[in-house]
């Protein structure tokens, strides 16, 4: 009990993203989204376009996996073993309850645009925040200069914020896909890192 503790948020987060695909596969059109999109898409700045669509291209494969793999391995090659491993791990288990779920959910982009592939969830941001989350969190423990943290925690921030806004922008993906991605994605990242905090805890340098 007291190690499912520690998982609690984690299967909340799991839980509330459940519910939500299961709303959204009973009303494939929430007013809610509408009102949301609307709003988001009436954003006038000057460069916002071109901010946007750059932004939703770093969720673009193969453009979303460098920088886990990349990751990966420099961490592996350091004798880094479990952090290797989660930091490989929280992107691909996310992609596959993200693959899972847009072939049961099969929720119509809207108004068929894009590349008419499923909405439910939104793949780009749920990469975001698996892929720079998990990174994220590593950083503090591998960057001792406080500037270079610094500048590389607010590098990885940057997608992980504005990927869900760019996808609602662009008219490729309802609000609620996106909601649920940071559910799904939030969940993930956290339970991995709960993992690792609890294996190192224990001196514990493997998977």
């Amino acid at each position: 009990m007291a190690k499912l503790r520690n998982y609690l948020p984690y299967l909340i987060l799991l839980g509330m993203f459940g519910l939500l695909a299961w709303l959204v596969y009973l009303n494939p059109v929430l007013g809610v989204d509408t009102t949301v999109s609307g709003f988001i898409q009436g954003i006038s700045l000057p460069g916002f376009d071109g901010f946007m669509g750059f932004i939703s291209r770093l969720g673009n494969f193969p453009a979303w996996v460098i920088s886990p793999v990349a990751a990966v391995i420099w961490l592996w090659c350091k004798g880094y073993r479990l952090q290797s491993v989660i930091c490989g791990l929280v992107p691909a288990v996310t992609a596959l309850i993200v693959g899972i779920y847009k072939s049961l959910i099969d929720r119509p982009r809207p108004y068929g645009l894009e590349d008419g592939g499923t909405s439910f969830p939104s793949g780009h941001t749920a990469y975001a925040l698996a892929c720079y989350g998990v990174i994220f969190f590593l950083i503090p423990r591998f960057i001792r200069d406080p500037l270079l943290r610094l500048v590389l925690r607010l590098v990885c921030l940057v997608p992980i914020f504005f990927m869900g806004i760019s996808r609602v922008y662009l008219n490729a993906h309802w609000p609620s896909d996106v909601l649920a991605s940071y559910l799904l994605a939030g969940a993930v990242l956290g339970i991995g890192l709960t993992y690792l905090r609890l294996r190192l805890a224990k001196g514990v340098n493997h998977a």
